[in-house]
């Protein structure tokens, strides 16, 4: 019998309610390639993040090690150490053609301004010995120069739409879905699988594709055919977005206001909601083309299938956007779908709460492949092929770093802020300090606890209440519950290491100024008005 496959699918800050696998209220799209996978596989329905942030949740899914445990506590220091176990090198290294479609964010830089792929790839040595082959792509106004070479209308329309940098920008590209970079990508996978047919089928080299799409992550814009097949009847207000938050942490109230000063109209947070699922459904359809592919050339039934996302995005819900420093579903909870057609019933849904971290694991154990060294997840394939197990009680976000989180009493040192004002200096999504405070996240089957540093606590019963609108952590009949949470984020604690002693806010001032960005203290200053604050 020849070696399985795996087809590794991820898209990029896309929260698990977008599909209709996992929300059939309002706020959705209606899926035809992952309902495909999720036929002869299993749908995870409480499927989390490690972190809600790109570089460290990235980082855990190649190693099996939550970000903390390896000093990852924001998207500094970036990348992965060079001699870090990775999955895909251990692939590799396993006999695997190793193939990179896409974004990665985790284990190198393989492209860089001013450079080819190439080049930039043959002075990366952890990308050259993590992937055979390397198609690159990014976000935002980032484009790469695989994606400027191929799809220079692109960065044409990117640098030309201003609104895309306001905290509630969106728009419609004025190009439609086959001209998109989710299609771009998706030819080049079909290349790849070509030529790894050709070349490797028979010498029972099997792939390890990652296929890494950078949408719906912003800049918020998508085709104008996709967004137009949006259905409206599946459209409305978002999820609380005028819930009162007065009953949650400081650091959430402030970060309701800071994406609403100025007042959002109805119309741009309507149509945000509308791009963001376009950007969705553009996954969806161009997958269809791997999919189908993959079955032609007759390797469907000897894959391993994994769709998931890094992190998710509020898209309006609670009135937030983007990502943070949040523990609620809309951040972390992320769309997780695993098949191995052939190897199971298929058309599975399980409960039990999951975690990124654990791929690698399941991973390698599908495959048959030794443990990734240093892998401290555990193998959910008893989950992708119906077996019975010992089911996990429980998984645990994590995000920031130790230190103050901002308060309600910020707001007075802001004066001069507005959702569609640009701040100087900074990304439009990256509000200072919006990761000082550590904050944990303990989710069980029906009942959630987050915890943040120096701050209220909040627990959500998510059978009554799945969109966490009223934190009943002083309700007497949950008492028990919130204490069993506690006891499960203290058995975590101690199994996964904590942030290493002596990493603090000031710490990581350090590496954001090598990476070129404001520190914690100076975005924070440049709204205070004063230099050397203390955090």
């Amino acid at each position: 019998m020849r070696r399985p496959n795996l087809l590794l699918i991820q898209t990029d800050q896309q929260k698990a309610t977008s599909l209709d696998l996992y929300n059939t209220d309002r706020n959705f799209i209606r899926t035809d390639a992952l309902r495909r996978i999720a036929e002869a596989g299993v749908v995870c329905e409480a499927g989390y993040c490690p972190y809600p942030l790109c570089v460290p949740s990235r980082i855990a899914m190649v190693t099996g090690r939550y970000p903390s445990e390896l000093g990852y506590v924001g998207n500094r220091p970036y990348p992965l150490d060079c001699d870090a176990p990775n999955l895909f090198r251990h692939l590799r290294h396993n006999g695997y053609r190793s193939m990179l479609v896409g974004k990665d964010h985790a284990i190198g830089l393989p492209w860089d301004e001013g450079g080819s792929v190439a080049e930039k790839w043959r002075g990366n040595r952890a990308i050259q010995d993590s992937f055979d082959w390397v198609y690159a792509t990014f976000h935002g106004g980032n484009m790469t120069p695989d994606t400027r070479a191929d799809q220079p209308h692109i960065q044409s329309f990117l640098d030309q739409a201003d609104q895309l940098q306001h905290l509630w920008g969106s728009a419609v590209a004025p190009f439609d879905g086959d001209q998109s970079q989710s299609a771009r990508m998706c030819e080049v996978a079909v290349d790849y699988l070509d030529t790894w047919k050709r070349d490797d089928a028979g010498a029972d080299t099997p792939f390890a594709m990652w296929l890494s799409f950078p949408d719906p992550h912003e800049f918020y814009q998508a085709p104008r055919d996709v967004v137009a097949r949006v259905r409206s009847d599946d459209l409305g207000a978002p999820h609380g977005a005028d819930v009162d938050l007065g009953d949650r942490a400081e650091y959430i109230q402030f970060m309701r206001w800071y994406f609403n000063s100025g007042g959002v109209p109805r119309e741009v947070i309507d149509q945000l909601v509308r791009v963001y699922l376009a950007m969705c459904l553009n996954v969806d359809e161009q997958l269809r083309r791997v999919l189908d592919h993959l079955e032609r050339i007759g390797e469907w039934d000897n894959t391993l299938i994994v769709y998931c996302s890094d992190h998710g995005d509020f898209n309006g819900d609670l009135g937030l956007v983007q990502k943070f420093n949040a523990g609620y579903d809309g951040c972390c909870r992320v769309p997780f779908v695993m098949a191995f057609p052939g190897r199971g019933p298929g058309g599975l849904r399980s409960r039990e709460p999951v975690n990124l971290a654990d791929l690698p694991a399941t991973i390698c154990d599908g495959l048959g492949v030794a443990a990734l060294p240093g892998d401290r997840g555990r193998s959910l394939m008893p989950i992708v092929v119906g077996e019975e197990h010992e089911e996990a009680a429980y998984t645990v976000v994590e995000s920031g770093v130790p230190g103050e989180s901002l308060s309600t009493r910020d707001i007075a040192n802001f004066a001069d802020h507005r959702w569609d004002v640009q701040p100087d200096g900074r990304w439009c999504y990256d509000p200072p300090h919006r990761f000082g405070g550590r904050m944990y996240a303990v989710r069980s089957a029906d009942h959630k606890l987050i915890v943040r540093e120096g701050q209220c606590s909040e627990f959500y019963d998510l059978v009554a209440d799945p969109w966490e609108l009223r934190n009943a952590i002083d309700d007497p009949q949950h008492a028990q519950l919130v204490a069993t949470h506690h006891e499960y984020l203290v058995e975590h604690l101690c199994q996964r290491a904590p942030v290493p002693p002596g990493t603090t806010i000031a710490d990581q001032d350090a590496v954001y100024r090598a990476g070129g960005n404001l520190s914690w203290a100076e975005s924070l200053a440049l709204h205070r008005g004063v230099q050397g604050v203390p955090v």
